[in-house]
């Protein structure tokens, strides 16, 4: 059965707080136990502080419970804007848990390296870099082994294309329809990006939806209507990593949109 969706376009409601956001709930069908909610902003500072203010929440839960937290960030240049506002949060970074859900296979320093540019941001947090071999296949085994000692994280968020993926699990890829298998084991794969640099490790969907808080971040109407297309569960979205990442039922993921 389909997603039951209204239209992105016409779907304002209400006002959340005094901030003029927006919110709109998409209840699946009942075929699923769980729902996505759709956050829509008027801009994308808003978006993003709202964003900040989601993730402390399960950031502080965990600090107070276990004394740590855990968190997995992506690069980009969108999540860029995010990193002020997260070093900003009345949390001690020190104690929490860092890593990118995926990077490039490039050097760390490495100009479009995820790790540099979410180390930069938040320089205090205890960052996981990814490549812990020299070699491609070896590293994703050992950072997957890594995180595994991590779980469950605290929080994810997601970023996504404008090609329906998210990480570097991009469509069409070699080894996709494994690595959104929610019923294989939580681990890191060797993906291959449509650009350059096209060798990529990434999480796969199972470790990234072991997690207590599940984001996805996503700016523009394109981002909009395929969210909409894939929540319709419109034939042609079925092979795209978002709709796995959408129509699973194990994390209900917060999406939230702007202009």
């Amino acid at each position: 059965m389909p997603a039951s969706v209204l239209p992105l376009r016409n779907s304002r409601r209400g006002s959340m707080r005094s901030t003029g956001w927006r919110i709109m709930r998409q209840a699946l069908n009942s075929e699923f136990s769980m729902s996505v909610q759709f956050f829509q902003f008027e801009s994308r500072p808003q978006a993003l502080a709202a964003v900040a203010q989601a993730l402390l929440l399960p950031l502080q839960a965990a600090l107070r419970g276990q004394g740590r937290a855990q968190v997995l960030l992506p690069g980009g240049s969108t999540p860029q804007q995010l990193l002020p506002l997260l070093a900003a949060l009345p949390v001690d970074w020190s104690r929490i848990l860092a890593s990118p859900t995926d990077e490039r296979w490039v050097a760390a320093d490495a100009a479009d390296s995820n790790l540099q540019l979410l180390r930069e941001g938040l320089p205090a947090a205890r960052w996981l870099d990814p490549r812990q071999g020299s070699e491609a296949r070896a590293a994703a085994r050992q950072w997957g082994d890594r995180l595994g000692d991590w779980l469950p994280f605290s929080a994810v968020l997601l970023g996504m294309g404008e090609d329906g993926h998210f990480a570097s699990l991009f469509p069409g890829m070699p080894g996709l329809a494994s690595a959104l298998d929610v019923e294989q084991p939580a681990g890191c794969v060797v993906g291959r990006a449509p650009v350059e640099p096209q060798l990529r490790l990434s999480l796969n969907l199972p470790m990234l939806l072991s997690t207590r808080w599940l984001g996805l971040l996503a700016f523009g109407a394109r981002k909009a209507e395929l969210i909409e297309q894939v929540l319709a569960d419109l034939p042609e979205t079925r092979t795209l990593p978002l709709h796995a990442l959408l129509h699973q039922q194990r994390v209900p993921p917060g999406i939230y949109w702007a202009p």
